[in-house]
């Protein structure tokens, strides 16, 4: 492993766990540059360790240009039964969107070899067509994210978690960055990033024309992290109709850019499907878009602790109940939890405010999670957590 990498450990426990359920496909999702790439490498490396023979560990990075011969179906089947041995052949594509055809190939691969096979792709939309068209109910998606706190604050050498955890919320978790970068640096990588993702994952792939138009919903999506949104909220904003404003906001979510967290009422147990709150999957690239002025902290605290509760397994909705809402309501396997979030408690009408949603519920583990250092602990069952312990699995 590189020394400017970090184990990607959750990731890689989950691929291991499964290696070999050779009937099923397993995907890797997740916004460009979150660290697939990284993590196949990382994945290919612990198979080998674990004895199999680096001959029958077949791995192809899509992206490059040394592979480009192999970007037509036909070509890229034709290269991996070739070298696919008697033995089980793991083979492990990345960014496989760039292969036009490239469904039919894993279908194939199935069939005709003892394959274990792994894909990466930076589009949801792509993923989920071809492989619900093709492949359905053989394969399983990992849902990766960029680096987590705890991964940040690791990566780059931390000693101080609130000057680690100020650096994240300014500059985000995209793997590339490091703290002895600039900070005009960070955001001017983090700009071309997000360039990449409009340019190839959002405007060619829809054939927009429109570019300007894209970008200015992208920059409000962003200005808006945590505010309840809606197709019609924006037109009316934007000065687009509505059908554009649905369908723009369908690609930009399909880019994983961002994620859209629907409303739950929690006393007619039904999901409200307008309007819905959205998070950014990186807040530095939030911060470089639209600058680090116009951040409310506790919006860009809410949306780590979202991005948290996915990396943890946990379906996340937004609570109505009565007139208030509950930030999150997060569910596995049937087990609920409640969280708000807030920057401080230490101003009692927003304990008040942050508290009354929690009251209205009792059959779950009730939390909220503050930058307080003073005052936490759990009282009336609800527990006061900083955010900082909870991100860092100490609490």
């Amino acid at each position: 492993m590189a020394k400017d990498e970090i184990l990607r450990t959750d990731y890689l426990e989950k691929l291991m766990r499964y290696k070999d359920l050779t009937d099923l496909i397993k995907v890797i999702a997740g916004m460009r540059r979150c660290g697939k790439s990284t993590l196949l490498k990382q994945f290919r490396n612990e198979l080998i360790k674990s004895g199999i023979d680096k001959k029958n560990v077949i791995h192809i990075n899509l992206d490059s240009k040394a592979n480009r011969s192999l970007l037509n179906e036909d070509a890229l089947y034709d290269h991996l039964i070739s070298k696919s041995s008697k033995e089980r052949t793991y083979i492990l594509l990345d960014e496989v969107q760039n292969v036009t055809g490239w469904e039919r190939v894993v279908d194939s691969l199935l069939i005709d070899a003892d394959a274990d096979v792994y894909i990466t792709g930076s589009n949801a939309y792509m993923l989920s067509t071809e492989l619900s068209t093709y492949l359905t109910g053989r394969t399983v998606t990992i849902n990766m994210l960029p680096l987590s706190f705890k991964e940040f604050k690791e990566l780059n050498r931390y000693e101080d978690d609130e000057k680690a955890f100020n650096e994240y919320i300014s500059v985000g978790s995209m793997p590339i960055i490091r703290k002895e970068m600039s900070k005009d640096d960070m955001f001017e990588i983090i700009g071309a990033i997000r360039s990449d993702i409009i340019v190839k994952d959002i405007a060619r792939r829809n054939k927009l024309t429109d570019v300007a138009m894209l970008e200015r919903m992208i920059d409000y999506l962003f200005s808006e992290i945590g505010n309840q949104i809606s197709g019609h909220s924006i037109s009316k904003e934007l000065k687009v109709d509505n059908k554009t404003a649905d369908n723009y906001l369908k690609m930009i979510r399909e880019s994983l850019m961002f994620h859209q967290v629907k409303r739950y009422d929690l006393e007619g147990k039904i999901i409200l499907t307008t309007p819905s709150k959205y998070y950014c999957t990186d807040l530095g690239m939030r911060n470089a878009s639209i600058g680090e002025h116009t951040r409310n902290i506790g919006r860009s605290i809410e949306d780590v602790v979202f991005l948290e509760l996915l990396r943890r397994g946990y379906s996340v909705r937004t609570g109505r109940t009565g007139d208030t809402e509950i930030d999150f309501v997060a569910d596995k396997g049937g087990t609920k939890e409640y969280y708000q979030v807030a920057k401080t408690l230490l101003d009692d009408k927003v304990e008040r405010r942050e508290k009354r949603p929690l009251d209205a519920v009792n059959d779950g583990k009730r939390t909220i999670l503050t930058t307080d250092r003073i005052g936490i602990g759990t009282y009336a069952g609800i527990e006061y957590a900083n955010v900082m312990d909870w991100l860092l699995g100490k609490k």
